[in-house]
This record gives C-alpha cells, sequence and structure tokens, in this order.
C-alpha cells in the first residue's frame, strides 16, 4: 500500500525540534579561543540557543555562554549562517534553572 503524497512530504525543521524554543530579546558575551563575542540571543530552549553575532564564529567552536542565574554554560557551534549562530549547549538547562533564567531574558517582541 502506498502512503499520500502529504506523508512523504519532509517535515519543517521547527516539527523536528527536540524542544521548544522561547523567543528572547537578550545581548550577551561568549568566549572563545580566538577571543569574547558579542552575542545577542533571538531564542533558546533547554538544550541550545540561536542568536546574532558581528564576530567571526565557525562550526564546531567551543563558546562559553554567560547566561543569567545559569551563569556559565559551555556550547558547542552547530551551524552559521548570516551572521546567526545555532549552538548545542554540552549539558541540558535543568527545567528549573531554565525557568529562573528565562525570568531575566525580555521576551522578543514579535509585531511584524
Amino acid at each position: 500500500m502506498t502512503k499520500p503524497l502529504q506523508a512523504l512530504k519532509a517535515a519543517s525543521p521547527a516539527t523536528l525540534r527536540r524542544a521548544e524554543r522561547d523567543l528572547v530579546d537578550f545581548g550577551t558575551r561568549a568566549a572563545s579561543r580566538s577571543g569574547m563575542h558579542d552575542v545577542h540571543i533571538v531564542n533558546v530552549s533547554r538544550l541550545g540557543l540561536m542568536g546574532r553575532v558581528a564576530s567571526s564564529v565557525a562550526a564546531g567552536d567551543k563558546l562559553l555562554f554567560e547566561l543569567p542565574h545559569v551563569r556559565r554554560i559551555e556550547a558547542v557551534v552547530r551551524w552559521v549562517e548570516d551572521g546567526r549562530i545555532g549552538v548545542e549547549f554540552a549539558r541540558p538547562i535543568e527545567p528549573d534553572h531554565y525557568s529562573a533564567m528565562l525570568a531575566y531574558m525580555p521576551a522578543r517582541q514579535t509585531n511584524w
């Protein structure tokens, strides 16, 4: 029996995510072997974040982020595209610490 055509279409990246993202508007810094980087976090989850960065960062780079309540957390850059980076934390943020961290991060305004 063949599957309907819709079932064969690839799922969107958002539906394949392992954790729900929270939209935020938060600036922080991250350290790497090449120096310090100013990062503007656009969305975050317990597993990682997406942010904008003006400095040179490459996939595979290890970063040490400063985040509210969580303090320092290690991450690996998984992708870089047009000044944006996606990183995965070395360890997930515990749910209670994640909630406390979000309390310090302003929610991103989505009035577009």
